[in-house]
Formats: structure tokens, C-alpha cells, sequence
């Protein structure tokens, strides 16, 4: 973007400095936009407008404003650089964007060899207020003649797909922290990043998010989170939940490469959980030949485990000198972590790994993938593996939102909940702890009942519950309550079955009573963060007519069954709790 320059085809062309009109325009409206927002007002406006008051203040603590940024195309950059000191503001030096430059490369189709020639130079412009020199605007500069076409010039100026808010992580050590909250369900969806050396003292990474809707100004909501440094294992992490598209060469292969090899990752956490690894880690480091002796295994082999579980794609253990130490992942797989998820890890690691190996089948042949390894329905062949039975029911029961439930749903009228297909009891424990003159009844098949009362027997709520072995289908089955809850049950089921337990529900409710349906619902989003699509090609494979649905499918059935949803509360993992009232 000099005044002398070459143009595609290598002719010298010349052509005096000029910044257009609009160009001008875009540059004066993210400047006004600056002066005229505290920090808590542009991140909100960028965030999801429902965005929980905890993630905007999370990020309002750990980061400050940086910048606002636009995309603009002018032929010379010294023509921006005196615009902006007309408007009072100082203009650095400009350097590369080469993450700008990746991001419209992938939008529009620019091969990667011609990037190596230097097409599709993006520079970055930052011009700092006057009296304030950590808060200014970031004018992104692509020469118009420079491998766009000319409908995707317009389609940049008409979208603004570039305009954003940015702002800077004061404690760089708090990073993924950070990261992992925004990734929180009510917060925006990953949306690309990468690391550019050329932006600042030792580079920067770049980690962006998007929102739906838009902003006061009528911009797309995206927001950029900048750290000093290269912080490659976050923004790995942060690429593989963000939509494709968003990063090309290595960092596509290598998200790509993770993929690949996460059945890897699946089997060394159920090797680890099947060897007593986190039990044995508990309460301190120990080397390989420490855990060797107390596993009775080979200690060349299990130091190859225990550096494949240090591995960032992982994350159970981390290196502690010569020995080895849990991570807060490694700690929910011991037996004593609240909510511990080792019998998850079992039963992901065992039969439902072994039954999507069929997936395929089950998309082509419309044979039942569970049924095709096992020769039997599962709730069937749990019914005849008792041991396999009770490893279900265990892993069913690991659920992280039960301690959720009670805070995101006042019980505090209620008398008697009554858990539909609760399974140990494990939830139905949670809501005792919580209201401590609430009665308590399970439902749920016969071989099920003797798990839940040692279960309530542990926690001490037995003497509060009532046990019944019986169908949820079956209203002459069903306790009198207050507060029904069926927790995870209706995604089991096809719409018919899912119908008739939810009428058998209402017949057996009064009036007056409440319905919690705790599920996790498909967003009508497909690039949507949440898992809930994952849970859904899970149920595709180890169930036979159940899937996960969208919460306008769920208020559907139960409108059909005589309830009206009333309300919604989200708990953790992309749950929610549907509260629904029976109909007039």
C-alpha cells in the first residue's frame, strides 16, 4: 500500500494517497463509539444480549478496553495514518494482520500459494486517543486491488464482518480461565484467532467470539480477546470449537488431527480410571515406578500412559519433576470427587465406544448400532448384564447440574418431589440436602430400586423417601407429589412413549403441581457450541427410537400430553431444567 505500487498482473502502477468517503465514515463511527462507552458498556453490547451477569462480569475483571476495530480499503496507508491524526488520535506504525489475512482468505477462497506471494496483504493501523494511550481504534487496511473480487468488497462493507470490540487480558496466566467461561452455555460462540508475531513485544494471540444479533451500532456482535504472547495449547482448544472456516493450513490439520485421534484419549482415560491412577494420585505425586508398584504393572508402560495423559489434547495429569500430579480434570475420575465421573469414563470408554464403531451402519443401513454389537436393546441387555446394568445406572447418576437443580428452581412450597425415572436416587439426594422438610419418591423398574434406596440410605434420606417399582407409562404407578421431575428420561424414548409417560404424568398430578423436565435441547443453531448435537448422534447409536430435541419439539409434546412451559432455567453442560404446569 505504497503511492508507487504493483498491481496483480506486476505493471508499476501510481496513484495519489486516498482514503474514500465511506472509508472515512467507518473510521469515525468506531472512534465515536469508543469515546462515548465505558468498558461494561461496549463488552455487554458485544456479548449475547441474555449473556449471564456473571460471564460479562468475568470478563469486565480480567480484561480492559483495547480497541475498536473496523476494515476499510484504502490505496495508501499514509492517507489513513493523517486522517486519523486529523481526528486527534495517534497512529502507530502499522504492522501485518495475519490473522485478518487467514480469516478473509478462508471466506473468499484465496489459495494458500498466493498468500506465500504476497497477495492479500492485511495491515493493521492502531491510532491511540489523545490522553489515553491503553484505549483507541484498529483500522484494518486491505488495498482494493489486492485479490479480493469486487462482490466480496462489497460483501465486507455491507457486513462488517470485521468490526469488533477488542479488549486485553490483564493476567495472561488467566487466559483459558477465561476462555472456558465465555464457552459457557449464554455466552458467544468461538469464532476463530490465531497468534501474530508481528503485534507487539513477542506477538500476540488472538482468540475471537461472536453473538447473535447486533450491536447498538448495527454491527455484527464479535469480540476479541487479546493476550501478550504465544499461548498455542488455548488457542488450539479455542479453534476446535470454532466453526470451519475460521483458520486454514497447520491449525486446520492439526484440528483435524485431534479429531482423528480422540478415540486415543478416550482409551488412556479409561485405562487410567480402570488402573486406579487418580486414586493412587490423590493425595500426592508419585513417579512411574511408584504407581507401578501399586498397580502391579510394568513401569516402562505405564510411563508411556501417564505422558499421553500430560498431553494439553488430554489434560489429566501434569508432569510434577520426575513424578506425575493430577490436574483438576484428572481429580472428577477419582472416587471420592464430588459428582466423580470415572463410571462415565467406564462406560464411554467401553460399551458405547464399542458400539459407535458401527455408526456408519446405523446412518446407511438403518440397523440399531447398539443392537448390532450387543444382539439386544440396552435397557434389555442391562436388564441380563446386571454388572453392566449397574455401571449405567452409576454413570447415569454422574451428573455435574445435580447440585444446580435446587438453586435454579425454588421448591421451597413444595411438600413432596417426586423423581419419574431417577434412577440410584442420586438427584432426588441433591433436592433433600437442599430443602431439609421436602419428602422425597423415586419411580423407577424394579431392578433399579434396590440401588436407589442404598443410595438415599447413604446420604440419609431414606427414612424421608418413598420406593416404586413400576412404569412411568402407568399413571396407577405414579406417586402423588408437589414437583415432578423427570431428569434425562424423555430423550430415551420416541415421541409416542415420550407422550404417554408425560400423560401418565398429568393423570396422576394435581392441578396446581409443577413439571421439571431436565434435558439438554438441540439448539436451532447448527453451528452452535453446545453438545447437545453430539448427545444426539450418541442416542442415534446406543439407544433405539430416542434423540435429543429442540426445546420447540419439547413444548410441543408436552402441550399434546396437558402442560404448558412456563419457564426455563440453564444449568451446566448445555442442561436445562423446563418448567412446565399442567394446562386449564
Amino acid at each position: 500500500m505504497e503511492k508507487r505500487m504493483e498491481n496483480s498482473s506486476g505493471r508499476a502502477v501510481t496513484r495519489e494517497p486516498c482514503i474514500i468517503g465511506d472509508d472515512k465514515r467507518r473510521i469515525q463511527l468506531v472512534h465515536d463509539y469508543l469515546v462515548s462507552r465505558s468498558d461494561v458498556d461496549a463488552i455487554s453490547d458485544v456479548l449475547p444480549g441474555d449473556a449471564p451477569r456473571e460471564l460479562v462480569e468475568a470478563v469486565t475483571a480480567n480484561c480492559a478496553l483495547d480497541h475498536v476495530g473496523c476494515l476499510i480499503f484504502p490505496s495508501e496507508l499514509n492517507a489513513v495514518r493523517a486522517y486519523l491524526q486529523e481526528q486527534g488520535l495517534r497512529p502507530r506504525k502499522p504492522f501485518t494482520g495475519s490473522v485478518v489475512r487467514d480469516r478473509l482468505a478462508a471466506r473468499y477462497g484465496v489459495q494458500d500459494e498466493r498468500l506465500k506471494a504476497g497477495c492479500l496483504d492485511v495491515q493493521i493501523i492502531h491510532g491511540e486517543l489523545s490522553g489515553d494511550s491503553s484505549r483507541g481504534i484498529e483500522v484494518l487496511c486491505v488495498d482494493p486491488d489486492d485479490e479480493l473480487t469486487a462482490s466480496a468488497l462489497r460483501n465486507e462493507r455491507i457486513g462488517q464482518h470485521e468490526n469488533h470490540v477488542a479488549v486485553r487480558i490483564t493476567d495472561p496466566g488467566r487466559v483459558e480461565e477465561l476462555r472456558s467461561i465465555l464457552a459457557r452455555p449464554g455466552g458467544p460462540h468461538p469464532d476463530g484467532g490465531g497468534y501474530n508475531p508481528a503485534q507487539g513485544e513477542g506477538g500476540a494471540t488472538v482468540l475471537r467470539f461472536r453473538a447473535a444479533g447486533f450491536t447498538a451500532m448495527g454491527w455484527p456482535r464479535r469480540l476479541e480477546i487479546i493476550v501478550s504472547g504465544r499461548h498455542t495449547e488455548v488457542l488450539l482448544r479455542h479453534l476446535g470449537q470454532t466453526a470451519p472456516g475460521g483458520d486454514s493450513g497447520e491449525e486446520t490439520d492439526r484440528r483435524l488431527l485431534r479429531r482423528l485421534t480422540g478415540a486415543w484419549g478416550t482409551q488412556a482415560i479409561r485405562a487410567m480410571v480402570d488402573l486406579d491412577l487418580p486414586d493412587h494420585l490423590a493425595e500426592r505425586p508419585l513417579t512411574p515406578k511408584e504407581l507401578a508398584d501399586r498397580t502391579g504393572v510394568d513401569a516402562d508402560r505405564l510411563n508411556r500412559l501417564l505422558r499421553a495423559l500430560c498431553h494439553p489434547w488430554i489434560g489429566a495429569l501434569a508432569p510434577a519433576g520426575e513424578a506425575f500430579a493430577l490436574t483438576a480434570l484428572g481429580r472428577r475420575l477419582t472416587r471420592t470427587a464430588p459428582n466423580s465421573m470415572r463410571h462415565l469414563a467406564q462406560m464411554y470408554g467401553g460399551l458405547f465406544y464399542e458400539s459407535f464403531g458401527k455408526l456408519a451402519d446405523g446412518i446407511r443401513d438403518d440397523a440399531q448400532p447398539f443392537v448390532a454389537v450387543f444382539g439386544q436393546p440396552p435397557f434389555e441387555y442391562f436388564r441380563d448384564h446386571p454388572q453392566q446394568g449397574r455401571l449405567f445406572t452409576r454413570a447415569m447418576a454422574e451428573g455435574a447440574f445435580f447440585p444446580d437443580v435446587a438453586a435454579a428452581v425454588d421448591l421451597t412450597g413444595a411438600r413432596t418431589v417426586a423423581d419419574i425415572g431417577g434412577g440410584n436416587g442420586e438427584l432426588l439426594a441433591h433436592l433433600c440436602d437442599a430443602y431439609p422438610d421436602l419428602k422425597g419418591a423415586l419411580l423407577d423398574r424394579p431392578e433399579v430400586i434396590g440401588t436407589a434406596r442404598d443410595n438415599l440410605q447413604a446420604h440419609g434420606h431414606l427414612n424421608r423417601c418413598t420406593l416404586h417399582a413400576g412404569s412411568f407409562t402407568d399413571s396407577r404407578d405414579l406417586p402423588a407429589a408437589d414437583v415432578y421431575v423427570v431428569s434425562r428420561i424423555l430423550h430415551d424414548w420416541d415421541d409416542q412413549t415420550c407422550v404417554s409417560i408425560l400423560r401418565a404424568i398429568r393423570d396422576a398430578a394435581s392441578g396446581d403441581s409443577t413439571l421439571l423436565i431436565i434435558e439438554r435441547p438441540l439448539s436451532d443453531d447448527p453451528e452452535d457450541a453446545s453438545v447437545s448435537s453430539l448427545w444426539d448422534l450418541n442416542m442415534l447409536v446406543n439407544n433405539v427410537g430416542g434423540r435429543e430435541r429442540t426445546r420447540e419439539q419439547y413444548r410441543r409434546l408436552l402441550e399434546e400430553a396437558g402442560f404448558l412451559v412456563v419457564a426455563e432455567r440453564p444449568l451446566r453442560l448445555d442442561i436445562s431444567v423446563i418448567i412446565a404446569r399442567p394446562a386449564a
